[in-house]
């Protein structure tokens, strides 16, 4: 089978998973990847990847990803598309229009709508636009529980299934490069990973920090990031915050496992790959209740949830116990062997393909359904 994969963006998660999807599905799928040339690096060395270019998000790109897509797609004739992102549904419209019917998944990696307010109108311009044309596709894996219910909520369309993220083990002896506890040996050390922008919530995060003041000297946040708008939330760090920067992807999971519990106070997500990683180190995670996050932790076994303001998270920091948080260590591990590992991720595509494999040509898209 010969899957030809089409993203309008592979920074991040997007690329992290194409990377992973090409590593486990060699036996079962041969991948090409269509992507922008500056991301070409995110995607790893298991897929081909056809650059185009991408002088910056916008018409250029965009028709940069459909001349690429139509060039391999004339090279490789694949059996099945595979659409990465909201924007890609561009390229999957045209096909459509010019009587392609052949197999198409779609995973949005976090609906679009998200992004926006409650009610806004942005908001149900981009759900009108997302929700029509992902019922172009013959089926739409949505990376959680709660982006499924997000589009069951807008009534998007098309035959919505639900395949979590994975994260592959962590990478054995990896060396332990996290800096030295500042605070006495009870201390909570809390660590926050991501890009430093509004969507990951540090500004609240760090508006909490504040407000707590010195009632909690036990606590230390590690921020492992940087940022990408020169955020002036970062002017000023409160005290027992410090700023690391990023680090190697081969140190990472020696920063999860020296920290008491992950913070994640995003304002919106598919599915932050943070939380698996951390669990597959025994990480406890701390979650906004944001894009159904609360789902991926077991309250109290596997970590926390709160409202996604300051006061929440203030309202989280203030119950933590080093004690509890030790105890979950083994849950956390538990899960991500439950839920996250490679290999439940290999099995649902893995019946995700075979099911699609006597699927008739697209005739019309269809609302949400199981």
């Amino acid at each position: 089978m010969r899957i030809l994969h089409i993203c309008e963006t592979a920074k991040g998660g997007v690329g992290t998973y194409i990377g992973l999807f090409g590593e486990f599905s060699a036996d079962l799928a041969r991948s090409t990847v269509v992507a922008p040339a500056p991301h070409v690096s995110q995607v790893g060395t298991k897929v081909e990847v056809v650059p185009y270019s991408y002088p910056s998000r916008g018409i250029r790109a965009l028709s940069s990803m459909i001349r690429a897509t139509l060039s391999v797609r004339r090279r490789i004739e694949p059996d099945v598309y595979f659409f990465h992102s909201t924007f890609s549904l561009v390229a999957l419209l045209l096909l459509r229009l010019g009587f392609d019917s052949r197999t198409a998944i779609f995973c949005s990696h976090g609906w679009a709508c998200s992004r926006y307010e409650e009610g806004s109108w942005k908001r149900r311009i981009v759900q009108s636009v997302e929700g029509t044309l992902c019922g172009l596709a013959d089926v739409v894996v949505n990376v959680s529980e709660g982006e499924r219910a997000l589009a069951e909520k807008g009534g998007y369309r098309g035959k919505h299934v639900v395949l979590e993220n994975a994260v592959p083990e962590p990478l054995d002896g990896a060396p332990h490069v996290a800096p030295e506890r500042g605070t006495p040996s009870r201390a909570i050390r809390l660590l926050f990973v991501g890009r430093l922008d509004r969507q990951k919530g540090l500004d609240l995060l760090l508006e909490a920090w504040r407000a707590i003041g010195s009632q909690r000297k036990d606590l230390e946040l590690h921020v492992v990031g940087a940022s990408v708008n020169n955020d002036a939330t970062l002017a000023e760090l409160p005290p027992r915050v410090r700023l690391h920067g990023w680090i190697d992807r081969a140190d990472i999971d020696a920063w999860y496992r020296s920290a008491d519990a992950m913070v994640v106070p995003s304002r919106w997500e598919g599915l932050p790959l943070v939380v698996p990683e951390a669990l597959r180190n025994g990480t406890p995670v701390l979650v906004s209740d944001r894009s159904g996050m609360p789902g991926l932790i077991e309250e109290g076994k596997t970590g926390h949830s709160y409202p996604l303001s300051s006061q929440g998270i203030r309202t989280c920091l203030e119950g933590l116990d080093l004690d509890a948080l030790r105890g979950m260590r083994p849950n956390c591990r538990e899960a991500y062997e439950r839920r996250f590992s490679l290999e439940r991720f290999r099995k649902g595509f893995a019946s995700i393909l075979a099911d699609l494999a006597p699927v008739a040509p697209q005739k019309s898209a269809r609302k949400v359904h199981g």
